[in-house]
């Protein structure tokens, strides 16, 4: 009996596959042409810290803080709405403290995909929140306040943003954000 042969297969045909896509890439990180935009808020009293009242800290609280941008140092100023990053960090320039805030670098996904939705949270939900919930930041304002309140009752308080790198991602003009700030003063 003769043996049956298997037909030979045709060499399999190499389909042409599309081209992986790419996403642009990011370039390097690069320190901003131009400086950050101040923020100087209106005028607010201080009677809570003048020379007849006693006050062994005070702190300047910033609430709501915006941080999916580029990450900068917070320069605070005490009545001085000219301060810029070049102003040097002394009392007698109303320096008064900074904060540190590590940004996200930009949205790098589609629209919508940074925005903070937990309002729909149950009181006892234990899961993290949005990575870009809005952050609090503290400063001891102690000293600066003191200073100022000798010679006034209101204050202004100015924050520059001083932002070192960032990428294209980033607007690193108006990079500081707020809800709101307080003063929070702790007697002996």
């Amino acid at each position: 009996m003769a043996k049956a042969s298997r037909p030979r297969r045709a060499p399999a045909r190499r389909r042409k596959t599309a081209a992986p896509r790419r996403q642009a890439a990011l370039g390097a990180p690069t320190k901003p042409a131009q400086p950050a935009k101040t923020f100087t808020s209106k005028a607010a009293r201080i009677d809570f810290a003048g020379p007849g009242h006693r006050f062994d800290r005070a702190d300047l609280e910033i609430r709501g803080i915006y941080h999916g941008e580029a990450s900068y140092e917070g320069r605070v100023f005490l009545n001085n709405p000219k301060a810029d990053q070049d102003t040097p960090r002394t009392l007698d320039d109303g320096y008064a403290g900074s904060f540190h805030i590590f940004g996200h670098g930009g949205c790098f996904g589609d629209d919508g995909h940074c925005e903070v939705n937990d309002h729909k949270r149950e009181q006892y939900d234990w899961r993290p929140p949005h990575p870009l919930t809005p952050a609090v930041k503290r400063i001891d304002v102690t000293n600066a306040l003191r200073e100022i309140a000798r010679t006034t009752n209101e204050v202004t308080v100015t924050i520059v943003p001083v932002i070192n790198t960032a990428n294209e991602l980033c607007n690193t003009t108006d990079v500081f954000h707020c809800e709101d700030m307080r003063f929070l003063t702790y007697n002996p």
